[in-house]
């Protein structure tokens, strides 16, 4: 047996310990759950998750900087007090095949089973000798009222970091995906530039009516902006921002709203993510018109292709974001896709009189 130290942890009268261990060894006696099994207190395990993290850990030496939350199920562990260390304490823990058989399922994972069950044996992809500990609390034989109140103090009553915000930190760490990294520069030039600076949130900056930078991103990639060329060229971040603020500029012109200064009352869904995501997929489509007219994409051209757009659709424009048939065609992301597509198709018709190819 190998002696583990801890330190004692008292809160309210409940005790706890708090030490650290190699999760190789660890994984060993904890209690075996299946993979999406249904368990009392926890979560369900995820197999994709859970090799996420091996791989995490081996090929990017990834630290887990976050201790694991543990639980004795019975009395085969029980914790002492050293005699020799103040304000110390200490279990024995299994080192040889044979003692860990007397272990098996002898502690409960109530958090982090994620990351502990990334060092099982037939998932963990770390090496043996690499060196690699983990920290832990550790509570004896709690009920399971208790497990319960444990997790949800480890879980729901922690506030989660937006997806928004862990992108922000990562750009500040030189850390973004592929995709993040294709588009972070442009939206964060757009929440600089008229029409959408103030209305973008960059991090977790409190912005009445404001759209996510990662949802920003995530709908300019759909429309395909990205792939906007003159001739053999792509458009330079620059040449983006310009057509981008350009295009919307002329949306809030013919439609009459603001990004930043109209209401939900008055401005409907043209504020919100919904409404700017329309806008968006749209934008190749007045962008392709342009090149095949030989027009210029400025503030003239656009502004005389929307209201022709708009006029077709037998709406007023002021109304095309707040008026009853259309409110529908953006309540969800499948309605604003589908009304995109529409809208697409009818601007690449504007300009055919209705021209039957087929001559009947």
């Amino acid at each position: 047996m190998k002696r583990v130290y801890l330190q004692k942890i008292t809160q309210y009268g409940t005790v706890s310990y708090i030490g650290k261990i190699d999760p190789r060894v660890l994984i060993r006696v904890a209690k075996k759950v299946e993979m999406s099994a249904t368990q009392d207190a926890q979560r369900p395990l995820n197999e994709k998750r859970v090799k996420s993290i091996a791989k995490y850990v081996s090929e990017e030496s990834g630290i887990l900087p976050n201790t694991l939350t543990l639980a004795t199920s019975d009395s085969r562990f029980s914790i002492k007090k050293c005699e020799d260390i103040h304000d110390m304490y200490y279990m024995d823990f299994p080192s040889e095949s044979d003692e860990f058989n007397s272990y098996v399922d002898s502690i409960d994972v109530m958090d982090g089973q994620h990351r502990l069950y990334s060092f099982a044996s037939d998932i963990r992809l770390l090496s043996d000798d690499t060196d690699y500990e983990i920290g832990f609390t550790i509570y004896e034989k709690p009920t399971l009222s208790e497990k319960r109140k444990i997790f949800i103090s480890c879980n729901e009553k922690q506030e989660k970091v937006s997806g928004n915000l862990l992108m922000w930190f990562r750009a500040q760490l030189n850390m973004l995906t592929i995709d993040e990294k294709e588009f972070y520069n442009l939206v964060s030039m757009l929440s600089k530039e008229y029409p959408l600076k103030g209305h973008i949130i960059m991090s977790a900056e409190k912005i009445k009516n404001g759209v996510k930078s990662k949802e920003v991103i995530a709908a300019i990639k759909q429309a395909g902006i990205q792939d906007l060329m003159v001739g053999s060229n792509y458009l330079t971040d620059d040449d983006k921002v310009k057509v981008i603020c350009t295009y919307l500029s002329a949306w809030e012109k013919v439609v009459d709203f603001s990004f930043t200064q109209s209401n939900a009352k008055t401005a409907g869904a043209a504020i919100k993510m919904a409404g700017l995501k329309y806008m968006l997929l749209l934008l190749p489509a007045f962008w392709e018109r342009a090149i095949a007219s030989k027009s210029k994409f400025n503030s003239a051209y656009i502004e005389e292709t929307l209201k022709k757009f708009i006029s077709s659709l037998g709406v007023e424009r002021e109304q095309f974001f707040v008026g009853e048939e259309h409110k529908m065609c953006f309540r969800d992301r499948t309605a604003v896709d589908l009304f995109a597509k529409q809208s697409i198709a009818k601007i690449k018709s504007l300009d055919t009189d209705d021209f039957n190819p087929l001559g009947f």
